[in-house]
């Protein structure tokens, strides 16, 4: 069986959720391949370093080139911050390991091409672009794919989180516009968009606004200093793809007991309804008939079992990961299906026109 080892960059919760993903993956999964949990880069690796090496880990270092310099590491998982990504894209590059980078690929779209453009294409790439996989949007890929509603009219997305309402809150990377480059639209929009192009591919025009409603947060909990916040907690963008679907996007960090990633996709015939935060399976309205069943597209495969299931968000990672290391060794038998580089750059270009437009105001 091969391994691929693996050095996960970053500690937060994001990480986290990746090693489960990739502890869980033999467990749930019958595959050619085992993920090893090589080497845990983080800032304070004696503070972690129990619990690193409880999770599996054979190493723990404060040092990216430290772990890409081991013999035996195939891949990198970068989670850190976002500003950060740019160096840890480049060193794995130069190290010749495979990337799989957290979105978005930096903390503004220059760095990002750069940073893209950068990085050898003869090695295995990948962005945590995940609701890709996201059965409910699998099944959906398949229904637009036949033309189950005829010719697709708008998209309508809604991603509402809610957990940045709380003023006491404090600071963190997330709101800091030097290591996020954004609020909700960079952290949650890029996933929306995503979505839309994968679905109907590029997009001829975008506008939008973005809003800050907490203009200042605790330095960190318990301090009475607060420091300013410049980045959006919500945003809302319209726009057209090349082929003449039009739609809307808002996402919010602080709608209060509104949690959702509701879907609308209304087409000729009917329409696609579904919240990915519950969904597995996208409801069909069609004007006469009915289907007898929905598809099952052959990229449920890499998603756990029913019986297995972490939840639709956990497995939606699952599944990323899991065509990574598919891809890495080269079984890819889902097309299309895997967002590279270059899909994670073009949807950060369409954040960018709105950011830059909304400057300009």
């Amino acid at each position: 069986m091969k391994k691929i080892p693996f050095v996960l960059h970053g500690f937060g919760t994001i990480a986290r959720t990746h090693i489960v993903a990739l502890r869980t993956l033999p467990v749930i999964k019958k595959t050619s391949f085992v993920p090893v949990l090589d080497t845990l880069v983080t800032r304070e690796p004696d503070l972690h370093k129990e619990q690193a090496y409880a999770m599996g880990f054979e190493h723990i270092t404060d040092s990216l080139e430290e772990a890409l310099g081991r013999e035996s590491v195939a891949a990198v998982s970068v989670c850190t911050p976002n500003a950060l990504h740019p160096q840890s894209i480049h060193l794995a590059g130069k190290a010749g390991k495979a990337l799989y980078c957290e979105k978005p690929i930096a903390d503004n779209y220059q760095e990002s091409e750069r940073a893209a453009e950068g990085f050898p294409s003869r090695l295995t790439a990948q962005v945590a672009l995940v609701f890709r996989y996201h059965p409910a949007v699998q099944r959906t890929s398949e229904l637009l794919r036949r033309r189950a509603i005829g010719e697709v009219l708008q998209c309508k997305i809604s991603y509402l989180r809610s957990g940045y309402l709380d003023q006491e809150r404090p600071f963190s990377w997330r709101v800091s516009r030097e290591l996020s480059g954004g609020g909700a639209i960079t952290d949650i929009g890029v996933h929306a968009l995503d979505l839309v192009c994968h679905w109907f591919g590029d997009l001829a025009r975008i506008d939008g606004t973005t809003e800050t409603f907490i203009s200042e947060r605790r330095a960190e909990p318990g301090s009475e200093r607060k420091v300013d916040i410049e980045v959006d907690d919500w945003a809302a963008m319209n726009y057209e793809t090349v082929t003449g679907v039009r739609g809307s996007v808002e996402v919010s960090r602080i709608a209060w007991g509104s949690d959702a990633f509701a879907i609308q996709i209304v087409g000729t015939d009917g329409s696609l309804i579904m919240d990915l935060e519950k969904d597995a399976y996208p409801k069909v309205h069609l004007l006469r008939g009915g289907l007898s069943h929905l598809p099952e597209p052959d990229g449920l495969k890499l998603l756990p079992d029913a019986k297995a299931t972490m939840g639709l968000f956990v497995d939606s990672h699952f599944a990323a990961l899991h065509h990574f290391m598919l891809r890495y060794i080269g079984h890819d038998e889902f097309q299309g299906l895997a967002p590279t580089l270059d899909d994670a750059l073009r949807v950060e270009k369409y954040v960018d026109q709105v950011q830059m437009k909304e400057c300009a105001r």
